[in-house]
């Protein structure tokens, strides 16, 4: 199981006091005890045949499932046979999507986890084509957002092949690394710096291979005392904003696992970035914290601060931090720059079509 990454951004979805805060980061690592309840929905009827690809890591199993289970569904409404591309270590998938577009597909399927969609996602950005998928990871952070069931595979295809095809916003960050690198790249869910990533540095490889996710609760029990660090920061080129926070995100829709909504007034196609500030000073503040998340109490405790626009600049003085993206670790960083990209994407979802008081039944949240 790819436990690196996948800590995304959840240093507020602590379980319960101290020990919460520490667990937050670990939340969406920890194996699913309780399945997602999975609501009844027909069956979609197939469009005209359109040319599909699959983007899949070959070295898991779950995935050769997935390509199995596309082709039966091409094979059942006699569309054209798909073509396959095989993730690479060094390539996660950006470039087999672009191989994808070039050969004329028209639907990209991404078969792994966030990091996986991600990658496609970029490539995808800015064409015709639509972005299918199937959630194989850990996290399946998008997937949540967007309502794509996570236990039921087939469900998946018939939504990754027959969905709604649904613009959704994406993230552009620019960040300057230690060391004098600049990078450019995207994200789709969250972003974080400080307390999450560092969670991920400090996991230790001989707890994370006998142990998994418990290996970050572990880190991050000894990262709960850590000082706060100085950040400026800056809305849409507005008023520059100083803070001493634990940790940093930067969402473009905000439901984490267990229905957790970290940033509850984000919308995937909203064309806003939500900026979550989080700055409890000591244990007492972790454990205001985790209340106040998972009781999903917006108001009156000064720890978490929420701001809206459509960029952000952040930069961590004398102190750099490390980020991460859709919970893959990409560095250290001194500043960075995030814009949203309105509307960027197409992505499959399952048509809005359901009565919202059976939507409400079913226990969907607005994503």
């Amino acid at each position: 199981m790819r436990l690196r990454g996948r800590a995304t951004a959840t240093a507020a979805a602590a379980i319960g006091g101290a020990v919460a805060a520490s667990t937050a980061a670990a939340w969406s690592l920890r194996p699913r005890i309780f399945p997602q309840p999975l609501p009844w929905r027909p069956r979609l009827e197939p469009g005209p045949p359109r040319r599909v690809g699959v983007v899949f890591n070959p070295t898991k199993e779950a995935a050769q499932v997935g390509c199995s289970t596309v082709a039966r569904e091409l094979q059942r409404v006699g569309w054209p046979e798909a073509r396959y591309y095989e993730t690479a270590s060094d390539d996660p998938g950006t470039g087999m999507a672009h191989k994808a577009l070039e050969d004329g597909c028209e639907i990209v399927i991404a078969a792994g986890g966030d990091g996986t969609v991600r990658s496609v996602g970029e490539a995808l950005s800015e064409t015709d084509a639509t972005l299918g998928i199937l959630p194989l990871g850990t996290g399946n952070l998008l997937a949540r957002n967007l309502e794509i069931p996570l236990n039921d595979l087939v469900g998946c295809v018939d939504i990754a092949l027959h969905g709604a095809a649904r613009r959704i916003d994406m993230v552009g960050l620019r960040v300057n690394f230690e060391g004098g690198r600049t990078s450019e790249m995207n994200y789709l869910v969250m972003g974080g710096a400080g307390f999450d990533a560092q969670i991920m540095t400090d996991a230790k490889e001989e707890l994370k291979s006998r142990w998994g996710w418990i290996a970050y609760v572990e880190a991050g029990m000894r990262n709960l005392v850590a000082s706060r660090s100085p950040i400026a920061l800056r809305v849409d080129g507005g008023k520059r904003i100083r803070r001493r926070i634990q940790s940093v995100l930067i969402a473009n829709c905000g439901e984490i696992q267990a229905g957790i909504q970290l940033a509850a007034s984000s919308r995937a196609d909203d064309g806003q970035l939500e900026v979550i500030l989080l700055t409890p000073r000591n244990l007492l503040g972790w454990g205001a914290l985790a209340f106040q998340v998972l009781g999903r109490h917006r108001r009156g405790t000064p720890v978490i601060e929420h701001l809206h626009g459509s960029s952000v600049e952040l930069d961590f003085g004398s102190s750099p931090q490390p980020v991460e993206l859709d919970g893959d670790l990409i560095g250290t960083a001194l500043n960075l720059t995030a814009r949203i990209r309105p509307g960027v994407l197409n992505v499959h979802t399952y048509p809005e079509r359901t009565p919202p008081t059976l939507r409400t039944w079913l226990g969907f949240n607005a994503g």
